[in-house]
């Protein structure tokens, strides 16, 4: 797990401000956890190669989605490499354990498939329980290929894909990009993704609109001051993210990551993965394609700088920012009204705070994966003290940014 281009997620910094501190902190429920991760492959063979190989050290689970149903699906990108089974996956239950079922299909998680899924970080699963699946291409790092980049609408209620759009030569560099995460606007009918460009140096991030309706996208800005890293570093619970190389710091630079739209759905957030800032744009300067690169880089803002930095986002219908902290062990939270930002929750327990989920009832769902640990190559499969990944459930109550 020492691949040098899975070293470039690793470097993150928080800034200094103090974050106040919730008088009573939600309670963290442990919904799944897992040493290492095991698949449902339906064939006795493939779940045995699976485990004899020890193919489980290469897969890395990254998001947690649920539907309205509270059925939970996990992102396991291909980081590692293309022996692992699936890059989606529901969630079953087999006796006690968890395990992961690839979804919606096996055949659409064949790598060797031209129309599958190669590599998922990001997805959401908007109001009326479509899917919307962002395939990074790469695999293990290599540049991807014709197609490979792309967006898919799967809706869970029928079980069939509803849209396709497959990224050009002027939405994404197809060795630089590195298709983060998404947000989606029903009311406008539109996809919101964020583009870290950790594959080249310097960075190419970006952020990129998708069109449901024309099925068109556009990269709508890549100016380097705003999406792109701000030469941060951190630690995790007193631990350097990257280990140094060659007697020399080992930092990563990672460009626009969490990406979050306001309940109003009038403002898009994000933040880059190694900086503390909070930065924002209009939604309807950038859904209007006739815009350009000059014009929507002049109307960014810097809405606050943060106590840490952070890797997921989401919001409430209310406009409330909740934002994982890699820093603080933990989740913040920025009020909508007076713009304060406040420790949600924290806890030794949670080790890189990877991604936020709205489930049914209001609750909000968190994934803590080690990340760092698994970059380095130092994560224990057999006795860790705290599980390696986590799903962990935070009864808000709250309703989600894109309920109707």
């Amino acid at each position: 797990m020492k691949n040098p281009w899975i070293q470039r997620i690793a470097a993150i910094a928080f800034g200094t401000l103090t974050c106040a501190a919730l008088a009573t902190p939600p309670k963290l429920d442990v919904v799944a956890e897992w040493t290492r991760l095991s698949y449902d492959l339906s064939d006795p063979a493939a779940e045995k190669a699976y485990e004899d190989q020890q193919v489980w050290k290469k897969v890395l689970m990254q998001g947690a989605k649920v539907d309205s149903k509270g059925n939970i699906y996990v992102s396991t990108a291909r980081w590692g490499g293309k022996e692992i089974p699936a890059t989606l996956s529901k969630l079953v239950k087999k006796g006690k354990e968890w395990k992961l079922q690839p979804f919606p299909n096996k055949a659409l998680n064949d790598v060797a498939n031209p129309k599958g899924l190669k590599a998922v970080l990001g997805f959401e699963i908007d109001r009326n329980d479509v899917m919307w699946i962002l395939d990074q291409g790469h695999v293990a790092g290599a540049p991807s290929g014709p197609g490979d980049e792309k967006l898919v609408g799967w809706d869970l209620k029928t079980g069939k894909e509803v849209a396709r759009y497959e990224f050009n030569d002027a939405d994404t560099d197809k060795k630089c990009s590195f298709l983060n995460d998404v947000a989606i606007d029903n009311d406008a009918g539109v996809v919101y993704i964020s583009d870290s460009g950790i594959f080249c140096n310097p960075l190419k991030g970006g952020i990129l609109v998708y069109d449901i309706k024309t099925n068109k996208a556009k990269r709508v800005l890549s100016a380097p001051e705003w999406v792109n890293n701000e030469n941060f570093s951190f630690k995790i619970h007193g631990r350097d993210v990257l280990k140094p190389k060659d007697g020399k710091p080992n930092g990563m630079q990672t460009g626009a990551d969490g990406i979050a739209l306001s309940g109003d759905k009038k403002t898009l957030y994000w933040t880059n993965l190694t900086g503390n800032r909070l930065l924002s744009l209009p939604t309807a300067l950038i859904r209007d394609f006739s815009k350009n690169e000059d014009e929507v880089k002049k109307a960014v803002k810097v809405e606050a700088t943060l106590p840490s930095n952070t890797d997921g986002m989401t919001a409430d219908r209310a406009g409330n920012l909740y934002m994982t902290a890699l820093g603080l062990n933990g989740v913040m939270k920025r009020d909508a009204k007076t713009g304060v930002v406040s420790t949600l929750v924290t806890s030794d327990d949670i080790s890189w705070p990877d991604t936020l989920a709205w489930g049914p009832r209001g609750d909000l769902y968190l994934v803590s994966n080690h990340l760092h640990l698994w970059v380095d190559g130092d994560m224990d499969f057999d006795k860790p003290k705290v599980p390696n990944f986590r799903i962990y459930r935070m009864k808000l109550g709250a309703t989600p940014y894109h309920a109707k």
